[in-house]
């Protein structure tokens, strides 16, 4: 239950840093390929992002909003690593969202338009395979039942996320 709560203020959290985001509140470190490191707050308040967006999405849908893959430290709460899926839509109900990295599959949990891995282990295995690797696809399916596939490249993660490391004092 303890692990679902801090995955539950970490929605609440991308929430907020999305909304300051959208009125210029975030700082952008560093933009790389296809990754970009954002840091947000200071203190315990401090938020360390980085964020990608797929290069492909498919589907038999006509509107979505905005999909992201993001790795996310909250120093403040010793939180490190926690690997999420922003899908532009509300999950289906008791889904599990699938990723994909190298032939290895991951599923996830999901509460509304948003999905997390089941444990901070499932988070360090997800991130030590987007390191080594060049594509990730995460399929998932929306409250209406439409099945999508999103693909992100994974060029320039490994420096956007020693960026977020710097920037959040990870060790």
């Amino acid at each position: 239950m303890n692990f679902f709560l801090t995955k539950l203020s970490l929605f609440f959290l991308i929430s907020f840093v999305s909304f300051f985001e959208s009125k210029g509140f975030t700082k952008e470190l560093a933009k790389f390929k296809d990754w970009t490191a954002f840091a947000e707050g200071e203190g315990k308040n401090l938020a360390c992002m980085a964020v990608s967006k797929p290069k492909k999405s498919e589907g038999n849908y006509s509107k979505r909003g905005d999909v992201f893959a993001i790795i996310t430290h909250l120093p403040g709460q010793k939180k490190w690593n926690e690997f999420s899926v922003v899908a532009g839509y509300n999950y289906k109900t008791n889904s599990n969202p699938e990723i994909l990295i190298d032939q290895k599959k991951f599923q996830l949990f999901t509460s509304g338009s948003r999905a997390w891995s089941f444990s901070p282990s499932d988070d360090e295995k997800i991130i030590n395979f987007l390191k080594k690797s060049i594509k990730m696809k995460v399929v998932g399916t929306s409250s209406r039942g439409t099945i999508t596939t999103d693909s992100f490249s994974l060029l320039g993660f490994s420096k956007a996320y020693k960026k977020i490391n710097e920037a959040c004092n990870k060790n």
